[in-house]
């Protein structure tokens, strides 16, 4: 890892010159590979795949970089998918080479990387690659939850509501889908629904530890003068702790 860490700054710190946005992602980066650890080793992990975890989340939002410098934005929408461009970029002259990545383990990193960002994982994948396309997704989850707390991620709902179908789908406890946004404040909705794709229980406790749902909606609740959204915040807030005390109950 620390060779592979070495060549990693090497490639990010040749794209500050396009912002500081580039340095926020390196960031994101590194707290990611600490996360991947954290879970992998609450789930019992050997050593070899606790690396082996933590090298995916290395690696996970290596086309960031690129993204940003083509297009000026980090949002897929506008611009293009980072998990595809991700690995586009780690088989290009073999680059993945370049971090210590033993030979055998290439395909399920260029997976995980493909697969961090998608709205659900595809079925063909095996037992291994699920396991560890599931950590960096989880590991990802979190940190972006928490750069909501810490305003990295700030979204201007201006007392807007939620829609009803949003609100429907985080009752239903699924993960919300960007194309049924209507209002404002339904971006904010997409985050906190996040929590119905954890996949690992032991995720979901390091989750409910850093209190970052808790502290997201505080956030917005405190800057809110529309009581309804106030009460849809609550409402929200509920669904989620339900949810979250069910999961956890499972490993007890």
């Amino acid at each position: 890892m620390e060779e592979a860490k070495k060549e990693f700054l090497k490639y990010a710190e040749s794209y500050l010159a396009y912002g500081e946005k580039i340095e926020l992602k390196m960031k994101h980066t590194f707290r990611v590979v600490n996360l991947c650890e954290e879970i992998a080793r609450k789930k019992g992990l050997t050593e070899e795949e606790i690396e082996l975890a933590k090298l995916c989340g290395l690696l996970h939002d290596i086309a960031r970089f690129e993204q940003y410098k083509r297009y000026q934005t980090f949002a897929d929408s506008k611009s293009i998918d980072h998990g595809d461009l991700g690995v586009e970029i780690l088989k290009e002259n073999h680059f993945i080479s370049k971090f210590s990545v033993d030979k055998a383990f290439e395909p399920l990193i260029l997976k995980a990387v493909k697969y961090h960002n998608k709205y659900a994982l595809p079925e063909d994948l095996t037992e291994q690659e699920r396991l560890f396309c599931n950590l960096v997704r989880d590991a990802d989850k979190i940190d972006i939850l928490y750069l909501y707390t810490t305003g990295g991620i700030s979204l201007p709902i201006d007392d807007d509501i939620f829609s009803e179908g949003i609100l429907n789908q985080l009752k239903n406890e699924s993960v919300v889908k960007r194309t049924t946004e209507e209002t404002k404040a339904d971006k904010l909705a997409i985050s906190l629904g996040f929590v119905f794709d954890i996949a690992f229980q032991e995720s979901i406790h390091i989750l409910r530890k850093k209190d970052y749902i808790n502290q997201e909606i505080d956030i917005y609740k405190n800057k809110a003068t529309n009581p309804k959204l106030k009460e849809q915040l609550e409402e929200i807030r509920m669904i989620i702790h339900r949810y979250m005390d069910r999961r956890e109950e499972d490993v007890r």
